[in-house]
């Protein structure tokens, strides 16, 4: 059985409880990082340094390019220097940009002492970049299936091993079809029923908690992530938020980063240990 760390439950910016975009999908092959804000820090934790310990390679996806989403990449020659590492990002056809243009925009000289396209120096077991495509993709031996998504600036939707990934866009019929029968659907929820009356502006690029409880439901998945939170609201609002999706698809729970999600498949991998992990990560189950 695999499963679904997070690292990092908010969106913008990090705050005490929550780091910025980040979520670690452990199977017997890889770790699957789903985005690399700071929350990517977070593989310091004793128990996430046993899961390194476990893996051969890491491969991580990219939703897209703004920095709540990238701002961790500097930080993977400390963590992964010992691992086959795949960086994947959406390509020209999905943003109009090549990825390793991108990436070689935000780490090389003078922002970084070694340019990120260069770290196959860094990498002794391998290190590639590799542009995503929309539908089906294989990545080190992983099936990504991709589907973009209207943002301010394009992103990606992922589903891998039965985890659909969704952040940074609105609310929509496509998402529920994308992610229909999923164990887990990590969804967008930067906004509330409180932006959703005011009618915010945000509306046009982030989803909200209700809406992502109807997407849900509609696609029958098992468990639904609260995740990309407003650093902006506090946690009563948040509980709010919450409470408000459970009305709707009860199985919710907030993306609070240190929480372990259970994935369930058809085609389950036992992963090594056998019983969920121990140690100074705690499993949380459900919503309210």
């Amino acid at each position: 059985m695999a499963r679904l760390y997070v690292l990092g439950g908010n969106g913008w910016v990090p705050s005490p409880k929550r780091s910025t975009n980040c979520y670690a999908l452990e199977t017997r092959r890889s770790l699957i990082l789903f985005d690399c804000g700071v929350g990517v820090s977070r593989l310091s934790d004793p128990m996430m340094r046993l899961v390194l310990e476990r893996v051969p390679r890491v491969i991580v996806l990219l939703s897209h390019y703004h920095h709540d989403h990238i701002e961790g990449l500097h930080m993977l020659p400390h963590f992964l220097r010992d691992h086959e590492v795949t960086i994947a990002g959406p390509g020209v056809l999905v943003t109009g940009f090549d990825c390793a243009a991108v990436l070689a925009r935000f780490g090389s000289s003078p922002l970084l002492p070694q340019p990120i396209t260069a770290w196959g120096e860094t990498f002794r077991k391998g290190f590639s970049i590799v542009e995503l495509r929309e539908g089906r993709n294989k990545i080190a031996g992983e099936t990504i299936e991709v589907v973009r998504q209207p943002h301010s600036d394009p992103s990606v939707g992922f589903r891998v091993r039965d985890v659909a990934y969704v952040t940074d866009t609105v609310v929509r019929a496509e998402t529920a079809a994308f992610a229909k029968g999923a164990s887990v659907l990590v969804h967008d929820a930067w906004l509330d029923a409180d932006d959703e009356a005011l009618g915010h502006a945000d509306l046009r690029r982030h989803g909200t908690a209700h809406g992502a409880a109807a997407i849900a439901k509609e696609a029958g998945v098992s468990e639904l992530v609260l995740g990309h939170l407003n650093p902006s609201y506090d946690e009563p609002r948040l509980e709010r938020m919450l409470i408000s999706a459970c009305d709707v698809f009860p199985n919710t729970r907030l993306a609070n980063d240190f929480t372990v999600v259970e994935v369930r498949s058809k085609d389950d991998e036992d992963l090594p240990g056998g019983a969920a992990p121990e140690g100074p990560i705690a499993t949380e189950t459900g919503g309210l």
